[in-house]
């Protein structure tokens, strides 16, 4: 092995047990769905199919991080580790600031509105300010990738995975059932 060369991971590894542990975390769930495996009226594949789906990608996930941990990696120096932008940043940056606060916090009140007013009238208007808080300031931009992206939303979870999500209470609930009775 040369200088530059070092071998990370291993056994001793805390990496190493987090890939261990989510492989039987996955192993355990994949096992659990043979639970409600039947086959439904409308959906041939039977309910366990997407979530077997998404544990196939976190299996492929916790694989790769168990093999990368395992395989020879180049050690650096701790100068060469430090990225240019860090260096660059102005050294009165404050830690927390009021979109710090919001971006936990509005996902928080989108659940608690969704359940009241409906996933299709209050997700536009989430997707809309979250992406304003993640720094997205160009209103075309804001407009276009919000209704993209709900349009996106809809048609897999309306159309694809026949998932129903929550429509809302009372005039809010007629209200979404309008809008389905549309997309549908």
């Amino acid at each position: 092995m040369s200088q530059n060369s070092a071998r990370t991971g291993g056994w001793r590894d805390r990496v190493t047990w987090e890939a261990i542990g989510w492989g039987c975390v996955i192993v355990v769930v994949f096992w659990l769905s043979f639970d409600f495996d039947a086959p439904l009226p409308h959906y041939p594949p039977g309910a366990a199919l997407w979530p077997r789906i998404v544990l196939a990608g976190m299996a492929i996930a916790a694989a790769v991080l168990l093999i990368s941990r395992f395989l020879p990696q180049t050690a650096r120096d701790e100068a060469e580790e430090t990225p240019e932008y860090i260096e660059e940043a102005p050294e009165d940056l404050s830690g927390v600031t009021w979109r710090t606060v919001a971006v936990f916090i509005l996902p928080l009140l989108w659940a608690y509105a969704m359940h009241k007013m409906g996933f299709l009238l209050v997700t536009p208007f989430f997707l809309f300010a979250f992406t304003w808080l993640m720094g997205v300031t160009n209103w075309r931009t804001l407009l276009l990738f919000s209704l993209g992206f709900y349009a996106m939303l809809v048609i897999v979870f309306y159309k694809l995975i026949f998932t129903p999500l929550p429509m809302g209470a009372g005039f809010f609930h007629s209200l979404n059932g309008e809008i389905l009775a549309v997309i549908q």
